[in-house]
């Protein structure tokens, strides 16, 4: 949570490239359908017959609770951000104020793949597929119509007998609607067309309609696909939220994050170009940069983060990018709301406001990790402060309600939390 003494620090970049090679610079641093039936007369030997064919297509403020780890001794101390650090490098601490809700987010600059984040257009048609074919149903399932026998060996009617109209549910549990847009990414997905089944399959995941068995296959299918397209060195084109830089003289990781105006921080340019050293850097070089901005939303329900990315201002076209499982606030604790990521930092120092006993920002034992986002509440949730997500020394906390409030996980997925998450950007959500 985000006291007064866990300031918000400053960070410097990754050390200039001056020209290939050179060793010198700074210190540095992660609808139904209903087919319109076709209506065809048959004159024949005195009848006649019409035949139709279709297819029916939170937040509660709660009594404030005792403060999360750092909801009475903030800090003192704070580390620089910034890779491979000198051991004297300390920045004094620096005032952090409150921003003003409702942040519309970052001035996307000039340049390559600048297109609004997180839109989600529909997806193309596709040939071959027939729309006044009805889809395979299951009618023995809830929600179905059963088959009319009497009707047996009649052409199908838009949400006749056995035939699913728009917002009947399937055999999975979702509707019709969100069925067409996972097979659409299905598609997407066996042509290789990664971009476009994205976009799919996050409509369908962000659909009201979703099934929560759909919403499982669809989280596994989306983590596999932004495995390649945002978390490999691998730009895919007409992917939103990555860009291509290339380096030149005078150039550090931190510059050319903002240079570029991203909301990650440089050690995701470091995390996704898989550098060893992130002073490396040669005139020339390509890199992949993830732009941004994320979000986070807590299920506390299912003990789990998932991470977004779009404009903070349009949550319905949020792409689903991946999840972590979370530890919550023990006596319900973590409380429900909007809130906005007020600071960030690494390897904090911290003093326990129920028993008063303190841990240096480099013991072992310290129980807040190496790294804390602490939160301000938006709107109705204004009134909460102190809480935030870190990391834990008790991994088997994870999946249970054992912290004083905060949002508890891993080391290696708060680190890339850290990474994704931007001060005064990033919006994180606790729902039920």
């Amino acid at each position: 949570m985000a006291l007064p003494s866990q300031t918000e620090r400053t960070t410097t970049g990754t050390r200039p490239v001056m020209s290939r090679g050179d060793k010198r610079g700074g210190k540095g641093g992660s609808s139904g359908y209903l087919i319109g039936g076709a209506v065809v007369l048959v004159a024949a030997a005195g009848f006649g017959l019409w035949k139709y064919a279709g297819q029916g297509s939170g937040g509660v403020t709660p009594a404030p609770v005792a403060a999360e780890e750092p909801a009475v001794a903030e800090p003192s101390t704070t580390t620089e951000v910034a890779t491979a650090p000198p051991a004297s490098a300390t920045p004094a601490p620096v005032e952090v104020r409150q921003g003003t809700p409702g942040v519309t987010g970052t001035t996307t600059p000039s340049g390559t793949n600048t297109a609004p984040v997180g839109v989600l257009a529909a997806p193309a048609p596709v040939a071959g597929v027939d729309p006044t074919k009805p889809l395979p149903v299951d009618v023995s399932q809830p929600g179905l119509r059963p088959v009319d026998p009497a009707a047996a060996g009649a052409a199908p009617v838009a949400g006749g007998p056995g035939v699913p109209a728009a917002g009947d549910v399937l055999a999975t549990g979702s509707t019709q609607v969100v069925r067409a847009m996972i097979e659409s990414g299905d598609r997407a997905m066996a042509a290789g067309r990664l971009v476009e089944a994205r976009t799919s399959y996050a409509r369908a995941f962000m659909h009201s309609e979703a099934s929560r068995s759909d919403l499982e296959v669809l989280r596994q299918k989306l983590t596999t696909i932004n495995e390649d397209l945002v978390f490999s060195a691998k730009v895919t084109p007409g992917d939103p939220l990555v860009e291509t830089y290339t380096v030149v003289a005078g150039d550090a990781l931190e510059k050319i994050r903002k240079k570029r105006d991203l909301t990650t921080e440089w050690m995701m340019i470091q995390r996704v170009n898989r550098m060893p050293n992130a002073n490396a850097l040669k005139v020339g070089q390509k890199l992949k940069l993830v732009r941004g901005p994320f979000h986070a939303v807590v299920r506390k329900g299912e003990y789990r983060m998932d991470i977004f990315a779009g404009s903070p201002e349009e949550p319905d076209n949020w792409l689903y990018i991946r999840s972590f499982k979370v530890g919550l606030g023990d006596n319900n604790g973590t409380p429900l709301g909007t809130f906005q990521i007020r600071n960030k930092m690494q390897n904090p120092d911290w003093r326990n406001p129920r028993t008063g006993e303190k841990f240096g920002k480099d013991d072992p034992k310290n129980p807040i990790g190496e790294y804390w986002l602490g939160w301000q509440g938006l709107g109705d949730s204004s009134p909460i402060t102190g809480y935030g997500i870190h990391g834990t020394v008790e991994p088997d906390s994870i999946g249970q309600s054992k912290s004083m409030g905060c949002v508890r996980l891993l080391d290696d997925d708060v680190k890339l939390v850290y990474e994704l998450l931007a001060t005064k950007i990033s919006v994180v959500r606790v729902v039920p």
